[in-house]
């Protein structure tokens, strides 16, 4: 994910998150809700309007359930997620489903063992670097991979890894800096 597009996640939208994946895993509907929580994600980032109505108290509680009730049944989204959008505007809580999605997101790919990785570089990567990189990553944290890759021309070259809270960085920039550190205590 770009970092352009890092939500925060609040304590409340993590509870509301969990309260979903544990609803929808009891009810076999895993999958399916969280296909439907990216595609809402999708849509709110696409439209404005749908961004306003989420983020503005200008717009009433009434207002928010029947807008994303409609969105919800025109879309086709799972019962289970319909109902979450509806008690999350119902609560107050229309400004933190993006939040919810974050933390929905990372019990998600917890659950199935995914780790999530963010490759920087200088340029863009060709297909055979992606492939390269996904394959390395897969072996390195023994599992399955999930990565974005952002461009840093500020790296000036090299590549900067981050997996979880874990840093590598072996950027062109980074050594310039460890250098000019070094010779500065000499």
């Amino acid at each position: 994910m770009p970092a352009s597009s890092v939500t925060q996640t609040s304590e409340a939208a993590q509870r509301y998150a969990s309260a979903l994946f544990e609803l929808a895993q009891d009810k076999g509907a895993l999958a399916a809700v969280y296909k439907d929580f990216r595609s809402f994600v999708a849509s709110v980032r696409a439209s404005k309007d749908l961004t306003t109505l989420l983020d503005s108290p200008a717009f009433g509680r009434d207002v928010k359930v029947k807008a994303l009730g409609e969105l919800a049944k025109k879309a086709g989204y799972s019962p289970i997620f319909g109902s979450f959008l509806g008690v999350m505007a119902t609560n107050g809580r229309a400004k933190d489903i993006l939040g919810a999605e974050v933390a929905f997101d990372q019990l998600y790919a917890n659950q199935r063992g995914i780790k999530r990785a963010v490759v920087r570089t200088a340029r863009e990567m060709s297909g055979a670097e992606r492939a390269r990189i996904e394959s390395l990553l897969a072996r390195l944290v023994g599992g399955e991979v999930e990565f974005s890759s952002e461009v840093d021309p500020s790296l000036i070259g090299g590549i900067q890894l981050r997996i979880g809270s874990r840093l590598v960085d072996a950027s062109v920039a980074a050594k310039l800096n460890r250098m000019n550190t070094a010779m500065k205590g000499a």
